[in-house]
């Protein structure tokens, strides 16, 4: 199933935000601009627009100010989304899926939550304690970390 035209410019543009957030000095890609010239989405050109506004210095202003773009980008695109990163974004918060392949199903939420099976529907894990040291601490005694 090829990806639209839209599609493209709106992952590219994601990307892009994440990279400066992150505090990578990219150009933009010349793809969501050219893209939006042709009559890409409404959220395209809003974004585009509001990432132009924001002023380049000092350089954490301009990481908050584009991380604040970057969620409200990624709330406008998608509403289940929007709804996953809210919950997501608390850091006290983990959810996740897993396939079922035992009969108890303790087994299958073991695996969820030691992180060694995918979601099954494929969808992208935001999983930003995975690397947390803390989480160590609390695996069971003989109970390799995933």
């Amino acid at each position: 199933m090829p990806l639209s035209a839209d599609r493209i410019a709106l992952d590219l543009l994601d990307a892009h935000l994440e990279a400066l957030w992150d505090g990578t000095d990219l150009p933009l890609p010349q793809g969501p601009v050219r893209l939006a010239a042709e009559g890409g989405s409404e959220l395209v050109h809003w974004a585009l627009d509001q990432l132009r506004r924001v002023p380049c210095e000092p350089k954490d202003a301009f990481a908050r100010h584009v991380g604040g773009l970057l969620v409200e980008f990624r709330y406008r695109r998608c509403p289940w989304n929007a709804a996953a990163l809210r919950l997501l974004d608390d850091t006290y918060t983990f959810v996740a899926t897993g396939p079922r392949c035992y009969e108890d199903w303790a087994h299958d939420v073991r695996a969820v939550l030691h992180r060694s099976v995918p979601d099954p529907r494929g969808w992208v894990r935001l999983d930003r304690d995975r690397i947390n040291a803390a989480r160590q601490v609390w695996i069971a005694p003989g109970v390799s970390a995933p």
